[in-house]
């Protein structure tokens, strides 16, 4: 019950919800509840006015008989840091930027010494007045004053104190006077402002409690500063795991003080630091168990455009970079020409055009190209090849509109990086798989490259770059030539073997890609076990292989092989032969004739003829399974090239 007249009222609010009582109305009383059980508390402006006391007799006499009085009032109510209705005040605060009156820091204390709103202010003689007067006689914004700040929170947190006291965070200061301290400015020597308790542990502003997590707060707060050094730690798995997580969760990486520190952050070369010669040790062990010195030579905040502090991470990014647009120059080059030919072919000639469609897929006669092993792995493949890339283009592009939209899709980075290695176990059961047919094959076949049962070095070599092997030859070269001068019109289409120029560095281009994404991949999923036996910069340096060839990968199949195998006008919309394991004969002449004349010169076209194809049964099911595929890498794609676009222009 609010016993202050109008005029208080106006100056310095009232307790929300507070039953208004002017006293002077001698019926007062009637407002009283009827339950003489209640709880009544009388409330004045402080202890220097009686009205309340004297409202609370008269409750008193009344036989009620929980009768109490708030004997500081509403100014009490005020400095204590609880919000009153009024206008006035509310504006005012509002107009300074404070929109939690109540400390979202310490507000939710139940226990221990709570601060109210004197303990940073001073002693306020009335709202408005936000000086205090030193001892000296020097008036001083005692809630403004860089220094005073940081006293008055170590006038609680004494212990915390001592350790930011001699941080890099603060100035020392020895032998000055009160005035002297009063009149520093807040920064280094260099200029460079230094944090203050507030900026770290922010007052007065809307509540982040339920929103952020102490960790996602580190990272927004230390990167105000720091942003250099904030960019450079978003480009690795930490950083990336921290800013794609949903708000209010944290995931199990490290913020920026679990390395550095809380209050007690020093320079690298001051042996209290964390990140001191063994220190480093420890802190790294304390997430990565088995860390050692070679481990901690890892660079957290590596910029690998410095090519004069880091050399190798530049050049490794230059070469890489060189590689990946080269090979989208050129095939992105070799793709366009060949669909322009093959559109205008098609509307020059469309009888003629529809014609060989027709045979190529009425033909009854089928040549075995792929056996049954050869499909599971082909599936297998591009099943774990859609994971990893569904888990890993938000990590490479974490900083485009829809990476943290598809984390959350996954359950957050953590489940997204689960998903990624499986998806890599399944790719490399499929490489390993391949590599021990290879080497089967190679066996069973041996007594092809031997003379006299000798072991023929000219036999091997012909074996190895024969029409039949993946390895390119000079043939490939001439093919290649040959459909650069049909696309311009300088010649006729070339006819191929049993493996095209194209098929054979897509072979290529997925065995290497397996091989230095996966070795890559290995070195950042057992960061420990590969510093034993490599230096910890190593990982810096895999780090942006691993990115750049899966940017490269991810690229080329859902551009270059898409259109090389499906998208071409001549093969639209899908391209079966992979689900089918076989291929027409009419298809066969019409493309790889010189396979077919090579087979029927050394008899070998009756043993691959496919007898018992069977295939119509599951064909729906297959052409389900293969759009879903191609359906999803072109989103993938899309959101590729959405990404590059978004950063160009937007970001």
């Amino acid at each position: 019950i609010d016993v202050n007249n109008e005029e208080t009222r106006k100056e310095l609010g009232y307790i929300p919800r507070s039953v208004f009582v002017n006293l002077e109305d001698e019926e007062w009383e009637k407002i009283l509840p009827k339950d003489k059980d209640s709880y009544i508390i009388f409330y004045a402006r402080n202890r220097l006015n009686y009205e309340s006391g004297e409202a609370a007799l008269i409750a008193k006499s009344k036989s009620y008989k929980n009768v109490f009085v708030m004997l500081d009032g509403i100014e009490g109510w005020i400095l204590s840091g609880r919000k009153s209705v009024k206008k006035g005040i509310q504006e005012w605060h509002e107009a300074s930027g404070i929109v939690d009156f109540t400390d979202g820091i310490h507000k939710d204390l139940v226990f221990g010494k709570i601060p109210s709103c004197r303990d940073c202010h001073g002693n306020l003689n009335s709202v408005n007045d936000l000086t205090a007067t030193s001892k000296k006689g020097i008036k001083v914004e005692t809630a403004n004053n860089a220094h005073l700040i940081n006293k008055n929170c170590a006038s609680c947190h004494d212990d915390i104190d001592k350790s930011f006291t001699d941080s890099i965070h603060t100035k020392k200061l020895a032998n000055i006077s009160f005035k002297e301290y009063l009149g520093l400015d807040n920064k280094t020597d260099s200029g460079k402002s230094l944090p203050l308790c507030s900026d770290c542990h922010s007052i007065h502003t809307t509540t982040t409690k339920g929103l952020a997590t102490p960790k996602q707060l580190n990272d927004i707060k230390c990167g105000a500063c720091h942003t250099e050094k904030l960019d450079r730690y978003h480009e690795t798995f930490h950083g990336k795991a921290m800013a794609l997580n949903v708000t209010g969760s944290t995931p199990s990486v490290a913020a920026c003080y679990d390395c550095h520190g809380t209050h007690n952050i020093y320079k690298v070369d001051n042996p209290k630091s964390t990140l001191y010669g063994a220190n480093r040790i420890q802190t790294c062990a304390n997430c990565h168990s088995g860390a050692n010195a070679s481990f901690t030579e890892f660079i957290a905040h590596a910029n690998h455009h410095d090519k004069a502090n880091y050399p190798a991470l530049y050049y490794t990014f230059v070469f890489m970079t060189g590689l990946v647009v080269v090979v989208f120059v050129f095939f992105g080059i070799h793709t366009f020409l060949w669909s322009v030919k093959l559109i205008s072919v098609r509307l020059k000639y469309p009888v003629e055009w529809k014609k060989r469609k027709e045979e190529a897929h009425s033909n009854k006669v089928r040549i075995k190209r792929f056996s049954t092993f050869h499909k599971l792995q082909h599936f297998f493949m591009a099943a774990s090849f859609l994971g990893l890339a569904f888990s890993g283009l938000p990590q490479k592009f974490h900083t485009a509109p829809w990476a943290e939209s598809m984390i959350k899709i996954m359950g957050g980075p953590i489940v997204a990086t689960t998903i990624h290695h499986i998806s890599a176990v399944i790719m490399f059961i499929v490489f390993f798989s391949h590599c021990g047919e290879i080497c089967l094959r190679a066996w069973q076949g041996r007594d092809s490259v031997k003379i006299n049962n000798k072991f023929s070095w000219k036999l091997f070599w012909q074996k190895l770059f024969g029409p039949d092997s993946l390895m390119p030859n000079w043939q490939d070269f001439r093919d290649l030539s040959a459909h650069f001068k049909w696309f311009f019109g300088k010649g006729e289409r070339p006819q191929f073997d049993r493996w095209t120029y194209w098929e054979k560095f897509d072979y290529l281009a997925v065995f290497w890609g397996m091989a230095v994404i996966g070795i890559t991949g290995l070195m950042l999923w057992f960061p420990v076990a590969f510093s034993h036996i490599m230096p910890g910069t190593w990982l810096n340096i895999a780090t942006i292989i691993h990115s750049d060839e899966a940017l490269l990968a991810t690229g080329f199949i859902f551009a270059v092989h898409f259109f090389n195998t499906h998208f071409r006008a001549d093969r639209f919309p899908m391209d079966m032969v992979i689900f089918s394991g076989s291929i027409t004969e009419a298809e066969m002449k019409q493309e790889r004739i010189k396979w077919y004349e090579r087979l029927l010169k050394n008899g070998r076209l009756e043993s691959l003829l496919d007898k018992a194809y069977n295939f119509a049964p599951y064909e729906k099911f297959f052409k389900f399974i293969g759009f879903a595929m191609l359906i999803t890498g072109i989103f993938f794609l899309f959101l590729m090239i959405y990404a590059f676009a978004y950063n160009i222009f937007v970001g």
